[in-house]
């Protein structure tokens, strides 16, 4: 009980934070950083809990992976050095780490969805670090890690109607949200070429950062209904997975505000 009003209350700030950000009102550095704080001792305590875990990577590597990855976006944001070499190690750490979990289910669809943005991460340190890239390749593997999740969510939502109502209902939401997500998306990015000018690009990155939010929280109370992890394991798998990429993505927008 009060592991959760604790990730909650750090969730609560890391959000306000966010919008503060967006805003550019006063106080966002600091809620910012004490949650980025935050974030990282709750994911080291939630690799020392499950450390007995068979699912090796979901439950530790890829947390303690996500320690490191937060402390670089706070070294960056903080200008402290060794930044630049965390965000390296963490980040392709990450990126194999989504690869392996894809070869994982490599016997099912759901495997695409962590090898899309196995590559995304990949290229979005390209990114960040200036180094040459193919942007074709990065945008082309998050558009389509991006179209793909609420097809694969609605067809989930579909298949459980008959015989689990509750978890359907579950998967149709998260089906709506990251459509909704990768409608903004696009918008965002035809923002950014110039093609459309309907909504100011901060204002469409905040709309973003709210909808990762959303799908975050709707993840975890998906992952919250009985006998998920049990009857329909895959599904419980690739919602941790869905859960952490859309974590990486949250403590990126700090990074991307910050420059």
């Amino acid at each position: 009980m009060l592991r959760n009003i604790s990730y909650l209350l750090v969730g609560a700030i890391f959000t306000i934070g966010l919008l503060f950000k967006f805003m550019h009102w006063p106080g966002a550095g600091a809620m910012l950083i004490t949650s980025l704080g935050g974030i990282a001792i709750a994911l080291l305590e939630y690799a020392f809990r499950n450390r007995k875990s068979k699912s090796l990577i979901l439950d530790i590597i890829s947390p303690l992976l996500g320690v490191v990855y937060v402390l670089s976006v706070l070294f960056k944001v903080m200008h402290w050095p060794g930044a630049g070499i965390m965000l390296v190690i963490s980040m392709i750490g990450l990126s194999c780490a989504l690869a392996q979990f894809a070869f994982i289910l490599r016997r099912s669809v759901y495997a695409i969805l962590p090898l899309l943005f196995s590559i995304t991460l990949f290229f979005v340190l390209f990114k960040i670090m200036h180094w040459p890239k193919p942007p074709y390749v990065l945008y082309g593997s998050y558009f389509a890690f991006a179209l793909l999740v609420p097809v694969i969510m609605f067809l989930k939502g579909n298949n459980y109607k008959g015989s689990n109502a509750s978890l359907s209902n579950h998967f149709l939401l998260l089906g709506t949200l990251s459509l909704v997500l990768f409608l903004f998306e696009g918008l965002n990015k035809a923002t950014q070429l110039g093609k459309i000018d309907l909504i100011s690009l901060n204002h469409l990155m905040l709309i973003d950062a709210l909808l990762f939010v959303s799908l975050f929280l709707a993840v975890s109370k998906t992952l919250r209904i009985e006998q998920l992890e049990e009857e329909y394991e895959n599904d419980y798998q690739l919602l941790k997975c869905l859960n952490g990429i859309y974590l990486i993505v949250l403590v990126l927008f700090v990074l991307i505000k910050a420059n």
